[in-house]
């Protein structure tokens, strides 16, 4: 008889609170500042096309004001979709409209925010001029709705039958694509910090402000901790679950403290309007960086737990 685990309901919240995060904090960014729709829109290789469409020529399509109000427009409207979503997914158990089995029209519902979340991804790894780091870094903020989607449907309805227990292939999948977003998500970090990548300004600026050092001291700091990042990331890829705890042991506190930065470290450096509207999202966007390594580390936790007793019997 093969072994049952079931899926820890802590880590199961842990992840619908991730999910809620990036739909909500991406949300936010559109209704209150900006989606990158612009690196579309205002393509001329990809766009001009669109533009002669409407009668427009490229210089009278970039400097409408009436396609620039459509523009903000779009932006508006998906930000308040993604934000909808997102509370749609904090408060599910409440409304209950989760319940149905995958496949329903309660989870179709998601497919077309996620869609949207996926473009957005597309168009900032188009702004950055198509470093991998930027695609590798937004891994974790990638996958976390359907790694979400995939737990809830394995917990309540199993892949044999309603309330069935999630097995050991189900387990073993699980914890390889978690694995490998956290691995992809701090390699991207890594080449930004480590200077693969050109170091980003609000890397430097963050790091000074935070802690109160010069340019080449906040430098030197950043390459250190990409060098970290990528020996955080190598440990998670090996077989062995006591690099996995290693790497987590790393990963979880400099994540939250990543994370909390965009506050202490902007917090004194623009008005409380910037902050609200651009930074505060910014943190809720990366909750995935924090939650799913805990949620991780909660699924390990659960599945020693559950093999000690097997061991037991």
């Amino acid at each position: 008889m093969s072994e049952k685990y079931s899926i820890s309901t802590r880590a199961e919240f842990v992840l619908r609170l991730a999910a809620a995060g990036v739909l909500i904090g991406t949300g936010l960014r559109g209704v209150l500042h900006d989606l990158p729709l612009r690196a579309l829109f205002w393509d001329a290789d990809w766009w001009t096309w669109f533009a002669h469409l409407f009668g427009y020529s490229w210089k009278e399509w970039v400097t409408s004001a009436a396609v620039d109000h459509g523009i903000n427009m779009l932006d508006f409207s998906i930000g308040l979709l993604l934000v909808i979503t997102g509370l749609y997914v904090l408060l599910f158990k409440r409304w209950k409209l989760l319940r149905g089995r995958p496949g329903s029209f309660a989870f179709k519902c998601l497919y077309l925010p996620w869609f949207f979340l996926l473009i957005q991804y597309f168009l900032n790894f188009k702004e950055a001029f198509w470093q991998l780091g930027n695609l590798l870094e937004h891994s974790l903020q990638i996958v976390v709705l359907p790694l979400w989607l995939f737990v809830l449907g394995v917990k309540n309805f199993g892949w044999s039958g309603l309330g069935a227990a999630a097995g050991e292939t189900e387990q073993k999948g699980l914890l390889r694509v978690m694995r490998l977003s956290i691995a992809f998500t701090f390699i991207g970090h890594g080449f930004y910090a480590a200077g693969i990548h050109p170091v980003p300004a609000n890397f430097v600026m963050m790091t000074q402000s935070g802690l109160g050092v010069g340019e080449s001291a906040a430098r030197s700091m950043l390459l250190t901790v990409g060098v970290l990042d990528f020996a955080a990331a190598g440990l998670l890829l090996l077989p062995w679950k006591r690099a996995w705890y290693i790497a987590l042991s790393w990963i979880i506190p400099w994540a939250i403290l990543t994370t909390l930065a965009r506050l202490w470290s902007y917090g004194g450096l623009v008005d409380g309007h910037t902050l609200f509207t651009q930074w505060i999202p910014e943190v809720i966007i990366r909750l995935p960086h924090v939650l799913v390594p805990m949620a991780l580390l909660l699924f390990l936790q659960a599945r020693t737990q559950v093999q000690g007793e097997v061991k037991g019997q």
